[in-house]
């Protein structure tokens, strides 16, 4: 295949074969082209010498559709592409990294790239050699030739020393609230996975309120049926479900709920029963002016009810530690075709990536996110955090993460103010959000932020909207929506492909 791309690559001078997508539904092989306008033009007739070559030495057994992207040498939207390419995808190298700190230089078809570095991401970056993985990655979206070296920045100021004199993250906390929650313990899962410690006081909710955990006992439960209708190969079939309509009790007030559960798990319903208590993790809906509840899933539990009395800190001034960017792609720019799409309200899609799947015991080593307002990304926040204990092995086998990565790193007291500044007014929004959100609730326990954030769950979007796939892995859906997924498991990765499912499923 290797030798084929070389052949389509030399028919012309300034085109370069990217990649190419195969359509079984239509038997369409879409194959992607950049070129350079200086040196190529897309005429009908060099289209129809490619669809030769590719007949030729590919086969004609498929359908071709070419498509052939304009990326003139600019040196604007090189320095764009480059930074958003280091922060995406080399996170390692961007502490204090912006955006004045990329140099580009052209000559003809060759590009010179000159990165300033913090000293710790300079002496990591070169004694890896990473300047080739950079060239790589260029490569993939440019006709040229790139040579990338680093620079040492001076005189960079220890971000630790700014924090140790900086008391507004020390103190500002506001006035004490009181509220009612309840502990719950002795948890064994019906249906679905629950990761919650408390529930809310539901007799307060007065709205639709998203994403959060009730708790009470079971005072009826039936299993009912609904038809739903699916279109496979042009035809259109129906089906029939199973959900289950079920009602709890906490002190006076009932709350009736329903489950929608997936196939596998339908049986699983009869375990309900009158008198039992459970916890619900779901969403309240308002309908003719009554509230319900909508459970994603539901456990046996033991609860007790308790009467805190907390306070808060505020909302830092500035931003101390991790200092969010701007964030530049080419699907945003215009470079690419792409369809406008907005909608109201400001979100923060995230990730995080941890030592283990204990949100109690385990530490959060790297948070990535993306600020979406009007249906754009529009900031992006990213920092390695230092755990206090070790990584383990596994971890840096599956994510990349290594000691060396985040020795340097602030710890996540430093971490967690500039978050929930750069979180602040925002709707959370993560890939099997639970997981997230639980980590952080438990560090900003701790610490004395109060991280009440509306939540939104794309898995639980992606089996709405794009109902029938094998699983709901983010891997899966960001394939199946055509979305990019580089370096997965690395935080900023995973947000960024996150928030482009969001704004797809939106």
């Amino acid at each position: 295949m290797q030798n084929i791309m070389e052949v389509l690559n030399n028919i012309f001078d300034g085109v370069r074969f990217k990649d190419a997508n195969y359509r079984e539904k239509d038997n369409v092989c879409s194959v992607n082209f950049l070129y350079n306008p200086s040196s190529f033009k897309p005429t009908d007739e060099n289209k129809e010498e490619m669809l030769k070559n590719l007949k030729k030495y590919v086969g004609d057994y498929v359908n071709y559709e070419m498509v052939f992207v304009s990326c003139p040498l600019d040196k604007r939207e090189i320095a764009n592409h480059t930074y958003t390419t280091l922060v995406n995808n080399f996170p390692a190298l961007t502490k204090n990294f912006t955006y004045d700190d990329v140099k580009v230089e052209i000559n003809n078809l060759s590009v010179n790239i000159s990165l300033k570095l913090s000293p710790s991401s300079y002496d990591y970056a070169t004694s890896l050699k990473r300047e080739d993985l950079v060239e790589t990655k260029l490569k993939e979206s440019f006709f040229a030739d790139f040579h990338v070296t680093f620079d040492k920045k001076e005189d960079e100021i220890e971000v630790k020393d700014v924090i140790a004199n900086n008391m507004e993250l020390l103190s500002s906390i506001k006035e004490a609230e009181e509220k009612t929650v309840y502990e719950l313990s002795n948890i064994t899962d019906i249906i679905g996975k629950n990761e919650y410690t408390l529930a809310i006081d539901y007799s307060k909710v007065n709205s639709a309120l998203e994403n959060v955990v009730i708790c009470g006992t079971v005072t009826n439960n039936q299993k009912k049926t609904y038809k739903r209708s699916y279109t496979k190969n042009g035809e259109t079939k129906e089906i029939e479900k199973v959900f289950y309509s079920f009602s709890i009790k906490n002190g006076d007030k009932v709350m009736y709920c329903s489950i929608f559960p997936r196939q596998s798990d339908e049986l699983k319903g009869d375990l309900i029963e009158v008198g039992m208590n459970v916890c619900c993790f779901g969403s309240f809906r308002e309908y003719n002016g009554k509230f319900s509840f909508n459970a994603f899933s539901i456990a046996r539990c033991e609860y007790k009810r308790e009467e805190i009395k907390s306070g808060f800190k505020h909302v830092n001034e500035e931003y101390h530690t991790v200092f969010p960017e701007k964030y530049i792609d080419y699907e945003q720019s215009g470079l690419f075709d792409a369809q406008d799409k907005t909608f109201d309200g400001t979100y923060v899609v995230f990730d995080v990536e941890t030592t283990g799947l204990d949100s109690l015991k385990d530490e959060i080593i790297e948070i990535g996110a993306c600020k979406v307002t009007n249906g754009r990304i529009d900031e992006i926040f990213s920092t390695f955090v230092k755990p206090i204990k070790k990584i383990p092995k596994e971890i840096t086998e599956l994510t990349g993460i290594t000691e060396e990565m985040v020795a340097d790193a602030p710890t996540i007291n430093y971490v967690l103010p500039d978050f929930y500044k750069f979180c602040y007014g925002s709707t959370l929004v993560a890939h099997n959000i639970s997981f997230d959100i639980g980590f952080i609730h438990n560090i900003s326990k701790r610490l004395s932020y109060n991280f009440d954030h509306v939540l939104m769950d794309t898995i639980e979007m992606a089996r709405e909207k794009v109902p029938g796939l094998k699983n709901y892995k983010l891997g899966t859906v960001v394939e199946k929506l055509g979305i990019v997924l580089d370096n997965a498991h690395r935080a900023i990765n995973d947000a960024t492909a996150t928030a482009k499912v969001f704004i797809k499923l939106m």
